[in-house]
Order: C-alpha cells, then structure tokens, then sequence
C-alpha cells in the first residue's frame, strides 16, 4: 500500500480569527468580500482562504469567530511585505471598528 503526503508548498501560514460586532449574514459577507478585495492586491500571498466557522460540532472545535483568514505565504519575508502593504493597512483603518476581537496566529516551518 502507497503511502502519500500532502504538505503546502508554503512556509508560514497567518490565521487571522475575527469576532465582528454585527453577525448578520448582511454583515459578515460585507466583511468577507472587503477581506478578499484587499487579499487580492498583496502579490506576496501564495494562497488565501476567508471563511465562516463549519458546521461541525464537538466540545474540543472554536466556533466563536465570525470570520476566519488563513494567509499562505513563501516564507516570512513575503508574510513581512503582507504586513506592510498598503491595502493591508487600508484594510485595518478602515474596517477595525467592526470587530470586538481579533487572535492572529502566524506559523513557520
């Protein structure tokens, strides 16, 4: 039996988990599509993934976020040059009043 890997090609991954102050449906697609307009902008990113939690339930899953962004990046020098771009930091002054929490977790390999 063949045993295969699945491993992203990418070296450091950013979580971003946002807890919105508005959660109606209205709401959170607004979030979500100003989210991927400014992702869309920042050549450094690999891949991205911008969603809501899954329907899955069992005591040990966080489902309290509104909205989840998974960066994928080269390494951190491209995850650095996210940090620092313009739509980036458009997207944070503009849309920082939306959110009551916000956890970032950011790995490396």
């Amino acid at each position: 039996m063949a045993t295969h890997t699945k491993e992203s090609q990418s070296n450091f991954i950013h979580m971003v988990f946002f807890w919105l102050k508005d959660t109606s449906n209205k709401e959170i697609g607004a979030f979500k599509n100003r989210t991927i307009t400014f992702l869309d902008q920042v050549n450094s990113i690999d891949s991205y993934h911008v969603g809501i939690p899954a329907t899955t339930d069992r005591p040990i899953i966080e489902r309290s976020y509104t909205v989840a962004l998974v960066v994928t990046f080269e390494d951190k020098k491209a995850h650095d040059i996210y940090q620092e771009h313009e739509a980036h930091k458009s997207f944070i002054d503009d849309c920082h009043h939306l959110w009551d929490s916000v956890k970032i977790f950011d790995t490396d390999k």
